[in-house]
């Protein structure tokens, strides 16, 4: 440190040590990834992407100025940004299959309805077919039968016995 004097006129006036300027602070790696809230990696691979040379070295740290932390909260920002119009993307492509999901189930529901009516209507007419042949059955059955009179219990051999 060295003084400034100067006389001006009879009167001295002394100046204050001139302070040397004030250095910006330097950061480690792993105080970036702090400061940013993110990993040590990330803030590696952003100095390798922008070549970034070290500020200092204080044992095995590299010291980096303010430079770093913008730079990593940058890429931060653009992955943030990025990911987000993935998601919104994706998100805009679900919304549509399942909008398109929901037309063919209502589809597939509606042809189910039709096949199950049409599953009732042959039943039915299954049913009253059965109910027919059941009836000609019976028909055809009573005009085969010659017209017995009233059986009395005998078998036809036995029409001499007397009761």
């Amino acid at each position: 440190m060295h003084h400034a004097t100067i006389r001006a006129g009879t009167k001295e006036v002394i100046e204050l040590p001139e302070t040397p300027k004030k250095q910006p602070p330097l950061y480690t790696m792993l105080e970036v990834a702090k400061i940013t809230g993110c990993s040590k990696s990330t803030v590696y691979r952003v100095v390798k992407e922008n070549h970034l040379k070290r500020k200092k070295k204080k044992g095995q740290a590299s010291l980096y100025d303010e430079t770093l932390i913008k730079l990593v909260k940058s890429k931060l920002e653009e992955d943030t940004k990025s990911r987000e119009a993935v998601q919104r993307n994706a998100l805009d492509t679900l919304q549509k299959q399942l909008q398109s999901k929901d037309k063919q189930i209502d589809q597939l529901n509606k042809q189910l309805e039709m096949a199950q009516a049409n599953l009732h209507q042959a039943q039915q007419a299954l049913t009253q077919s059965l109910n027919i042949q059941s009836q000609q059955a019976n028909r055809i059955k009573l005009l085969e039968e010659p017209n017995k009179p009233a059986a009395k219990g005998k078998h036809w051999w036995e029409f001499w016995k007397e009761e």
